[in-house]
């Protein structure tokens, strides 16, 4: 049983509830903004944050010891971002700007869809590879900023433009959002607990508040955009419920195929399938500011986020007991 007081609890965290807060200001016509120079200081604030946690976090396990599951958890964002952009534009025909962002949201991780992971296996008893949680930062951030690289190739190409696909990779590398993510993982990677003791707690403390005024800032630019989602492509939605099981069915093949148990297989699962909507709407909020985040977040958290804590995760589970028995 999934703990369903996890769920709720999520559910009305402030930041979800501050996004709908703007979603409403939005809609109701409400004079509340958010100034652009005060919106560009905290995603560079949340951005560095994202970064630098996350690479503190792996320094604790130790990199040489998640080496191999680590490459598998970069190349599967990079796999999962390709095939939700290539899907959502091939398939649905979405646009350039919206098929990246999605692809940034489903193939970057939902803390809370791994939270509940490792409840549910508490809870039937299962064991894990403890170093797998540790694998968020690898796969988030790999399939981030494959996103941005979509993008730009995307709008080159729609722009009659011939660019380089190096050239793309570089510009997306030293864009804000993925030059915040990348420095702060390496920073956080090399100093660990120790030598970030002095600036974490700046970081840990500030974070939730500030994530806090930016989703409400999201909030505000999704709700003048609502409309939108009238007009899309009624298979957009279609493709975004399948997705999930597709990703996390996948991952549990490559998890067990490296060697990991059924219930590290589920983890990884997890972290594959689960559709982020704190890291993601932040990096695509800066990356593609022409992408409509209503869309995003409203497939994050009204398709991904309740298949993968009703359904999703016991499923992943069993299916990483029986493929354990067959290869």
């Amino acid at each position: 049983m999934l703990s369903l007081e996890l769920v709720w609890q999520n559910i009305i965290s402030p930041p979800i509830l501050f996004f709908a807060l703007g979603v409403l200001a939005a809609l109701l016509g409400s004079d509340l903004k958010i100034p652009d120079a005060a919106g560009a200081t905290i995603a560079v604030f949340v951005l560095t944050s994202i970064g630098l946690r996350a690479g503190v976090a792996v320094s604790k396990v130790g990199i040489s010891e998640v080496i191999l599951p680590a490459l598998l958890a970069v190349l599967t964002g990079i796999l999962l971002a390709v095939m939700v952009y290539s899907i959502f534009t091939g398939v649905t025909k979405l646009d350039t700007a919206n098929a990246a962002s999605l692809a940034g949201h489903y193939g970057a991780v939902s803390s809370v869809t791994l939270a509940l992971s490792l409840v549910y296996l508490e809870n039937v008893g299962a064991g894990f590879e403890q170093f797998v949680p540790a694998l968020y930062p690898f796969m988030d951030i790999a399939a981030l900023i494959t996103a941005v690289v979509l993008a730009r190739a995307g709008m080159a190409v729609k722009n009659g433009k011939s660019v380089p696909l190096a050239r793309v990779i570089y510009e997306a590398m030293i864009s804000k959002s993925s030059f915040l993510l990348i420095g702060g993982f390496l920073i956080g990677l090399v100093n660990g607990v120790v030598g970030t003791e002095a600036i974490m707690p700046l970081f840990d403390l500030m974070f939730p508040g500030v994530l806090t005024i930016l989703m409400l800032d999201i909030g505000l630019l999704a709700g003048s955009r609502l409309p939108y989602l009238l007009s899309v492509d009624k298979r957009v939605f279609a493709v975004g419920l399948v997705l999930p099981p597709i990703h996390g069915l996948v991952a549990v093949i490559l998890a067990t195929v490296i060697g990991l148990s059924p219930g590290g297989a589920t983890i990884f699962a997890a972290l594959a399938a689960g559709a982020s909507y704190i890291s993601a709407p932040s990096v695509m909020r800066t990356a593609i500011p022409k992408a409509n985040p209503s869309l995003s977040l409203a497939m994050a958290l009204g398709l991904a986020f309740p298949f993968n804590v009703t359904v999703g995760i016991p499923l992943y589970y069993q299916a990483a007991k029986l493929i354990s028995q067959l290869l």
